[in-house]
């Protein structure tokens, strides 16, 4: 009579597979609702963040000009002029941003003098003059403009930009003159920012001369003999310039006589 082969507990070894293939069974469907289960949940994920790449917008690129023109952090408050990288220019061309065409709107002062739009035209100062080296650049002896000053190959495109921004006819071009709104002679440089198209038609309160072709250009040779001469800060000419250039000398309670 043949025995049969006994487990650890006396128990037929042949009985433990049995078991073990009954409980692996009867785990299978567990398991397998596990797994259906988790893919739903991956699956369910991945269509959502199809879903909300798909649905989602990025950002509108706007160009550099439009962009840095309705940037309001560009414009400082009324009355404090930008600072200039250097004198505002360089062989490639004038520095700043061109305003996009009609966004700049002429004013006019109490006395009727025409005044640069503030967001288009803030006004931008050298940072290279100061009140402590005066005797070296605007006021040192033989002038000092025409080594600053940009050559018209760079200003005259630029000119016919900011008719446009003004909304100039660029047929009217011989009317205007680009102005520095900051004079170069009290530390104005030729950065974008500090330029606008002056209309030679003003309110005439000023003499002519061969020097001096509008009413600006005599307050300005003005302004620059009194800061020479001591009779007024530089800083205070270019705040009350950038604010309201017609009213500068009555701001500075200065006498144009």
């Amino acid at each position: 009579m043949a025995w049969p082969i006994v487990g650890w507990a006396g128990r037929p070894r042949r009985g433990r597979p049995q078991r073990t293939l009954t409980a692996r069974r009867a785990r299978l469907p567990r398991t397998t609702a596990v797994v259906a289960t988790a893919l739903a949940v991956a699956t369910s994920c991945s269509s959502s963040v199809v879903s909300s790449t798909a649905t989602s917008t990025p950002p509108a690129k706007s160009s550099g000009v439009s962009a840095s023109a309705s940037n309001p952090s560009r414009p400082p408050a009324a009355g404090r002029p930008i600072i200039a990288a250097g004198h505002g220019w360089t062989p490639r061309g004038l520095d700043g941003p061109i305003p996009p065409a009609h966004s700049c709107h002429y004013r006019h002062a109490a006395n009727g003098e025409p005044l640069p739009d503030p967001a288009c035209t803030p006004g931008a100062i050298d940072p290279a003059v100061t009140q402590h080296d005066l005797d070296s650049t605007v006021c040192r002896p033989g002038g000092y403009t025409d080594s600053v000053r940009p050559p018209q190959s760079l200003t005259e495109p630029v000119k016919l930009q900011l008719l446009d921004a003004y909304g100039v006819p660029r047929s009217q071009a011989g009317q205007y003159e680009l102005d520095h709104l900051e004079p170069l002679d009290v530390g104005g440089a030729s950065d974008v920012g500090n330029l606008w198209p002056e209309p030679n038609q003003d309110a005439q309160t000023q003499h002519r001369s061969a020097f001096v072709h509008n009413d600006k250009d005599a307050i300005e040779a003005k302004l620059r003999n009194l800061i020479c001469s001591g009779a007024v800060s530089l800083g205070a000419v270019q705040r009350a310039m950038a604010t309201d250039w017609a009213t500068a000398p009555q701001t500075l309670h200065l006498s144009m006589s």
